[in-house]
């Protein structure tokens, strides 16, 4: 059987890298492999590309708690007749395929026990995007990854043993017994508690009753079935499950999102809040109804109708103007366009399924290749624009807050026209339409972002801007 598991080191990196690469345990360091470009006996050095790598992201590797490295170790049956050559092998595709070549690694081979294992320092901190992974979200298809490779391979794989649930409690949330798919359920529950519900409390609590409890986590909602206690992100339940768009759906309105700290809460009650504007010196009050507030601790959102204009006041209370609600944005933070919500995730591990080592290794490298031709048509739209790549990315960001804000007036749209038992097949069509189109725009802000951003740090650096790689010209 193979078998995956992972730990995380948090201190003494050099001396987990000394450990896994010990040459006892590794032929004289013949079975390790390493994508720092590092020699196989430099611990320090290799270490050192990690603490380098950690250190752009927020907070660095100083923080507390900070992942320095996730350690994976990969075993296979003593049963099999692997050689420490072919487990290497296999140990390599299989980190390949898991994080392609986003993240830095150190793979060795151990051949001093009785059954052979890849002992895999990962760095956690992306080579793109700087943020750190989280393998507890994606064990499982690391698990799948690894045992696709074996039985590709000819190698034992464990046999998943049957998982018994709890008995659900409600009808409507029932554990999948008629075939259909849990995120259906909990988007139904989250249906039906939008059309009764008046506030963010009320539905939650309606959500609550039909087997669902929400918990606010930051920006996004986390919907938890109380049945199995199985967990869904908003972000993975689709559109209309985030939090601005169960506020939409709540209101029968499309909304704008204010956020503020309770410091700027002059006075609260029953009904509301009334809030100083920001930058208003205290001389200009907005009074906020309390169904229109999400409490995430010290941060409130609010969300106002966009078509109704909104009342200022003094702080005596006495009318002082009226302004739009996109027109409160002069005081308030607009809310940053979210170009990852929309992004496509291209080639995921289940697309491999079946393919072999070549193929593998083929795909890998059209994905890669894939995600360069984006960068290079990005680029060749600032051209035709004549526009720097900044500006380019603005216009792109204005087109995917445009598509954003259509998508909630679409699924606000779309609840109204099921209240009142009318078709949406048209709404649901024109939906899909735009999610497409603000998806291939965002895929192109973020292949922009991308180039921006090495370009930043290379000359943070002091290497100037990254220049394409042009073709040696032969000896002639």
């Amino acid at each position: 059987m193979a078998v995956v598991k992972v730990g995380q080191v948090k201190s003494t990196l050099t001396k987990a890298v000394r450990y896994i690469t010990n040459p006892e345990k590794t032929d004289g360091y013949r079975l390790v492999s390493t994508t720092t470009g590092r020699r196989a006996d430099d611990a320090q050095g290799i270490a050192n590309v990690y603490l380098r790598n950690i250190g752009r992201a927020k907070g660095g590797a100083g923080r507390k708690g900070a992942v320095l490295a996730e350690h994976i170790i990969q075993s296979f049956d003593p049963a099999d007749d692997i050689t420490p050559e072919q487990a290497h092998s296999l140990g390599i595709r299989f980190v390949h395929e898991i994080v392609g070549e986003e993240y830095d690694f150190t793979i060795a081979t151990h051949t001093d026990r009785h059954h052979i294992h890849n002992h895999i320092l990962l760095c956690p901190n992306s080579n793109l995007t700087h943020r750190n992974i989280k393998p507890y979200k994606v064990l499982g298809q690391w698990r799948e990854a690894s045992d696709r490779l074996c039985r590709e391979n000819g190698l034992h794989t464990i046999t998943p043993k049957p998982v018994r649930h709890p008995a659900p409690q409600i009808g409507e949330l029932n554990a999948s017994a008629d075939g259909r798919n849990i995120k259906d359920m909990v988007r139904t529950a989250i249906g039906r508690a939008c059309q009764e519900a008046h506030s963010f409390d009320e539905f939650r609590s309606l959500l609550s009753g039909l087997g669902v409890n929400v918990s606010v986590r930051g920006r996004h909602l986390t919907y938890t079935v109380t049945a199995s206690g199985r967990r869904f992100r908003d972000v993975r339940l689709g559109v209309g499950c985030g939090e601005q768009e169960v506020m939409g759906r709540i209101g029968r309105r499309t909304m704008n999102m204010f956020t503020f700290d309770r410091t700027l809460v002059a006075n609260r009650d029953s009904t509301g809040v009334r809030v100083w504007l920001p930058g208003s010196g205290r001389k200009l009050m907005l009074a906020i109804p309390a169904n229109r507030i999400v409490r995430d601790g010290r941060t409130f959102r609010a969300y106002l109708a966009r078509d109704v204009r909104q009342v200022l006041t003094g702080p005596d209370g006495v009318y002082a103007r009226t302004v739009d609600c996109d027109g409160l944005y002069e005081w308030f933070a607009k809310p940053k366009v979210r170009l990852e919500d929309y992004a496509c995730r291209r080639l995921s591990p289940s697309d491999l399924r079946g393919l072999g080592s070549r193929a593998i290794v083929t795909a890998l490298a059209c994905d890669r290749l894939h995600e360069s031709l984006d960068e290079l048509h990005a680029i060749s739209r600032v051209v035709d624009h004549h526009t720097t790549r900044r500006e380019a990315l603005d216009r792109l960001a204005g087109k995917v807050e445009s598509g954003e804000t259509k998508m909630r007036e679409l699924v606000v749209a779309i609840a109204v026209a099921r209240d009142q038992g009318g078709s949406t097949e048209h709404l649901e069509r024109e939906l899909d339409a735009v999610r497409k189109t603000t998806g291939m725009n965002a895929d192109e802000a973020m292949a922009l972002r991308r180039i921006l951003e090495r370009d930043r740090n290379a000359r943070s650096r002091g290497n100037g801007p990254v220049r394409p790689n042009r073709p040696r010209r032969r000896a002639t």
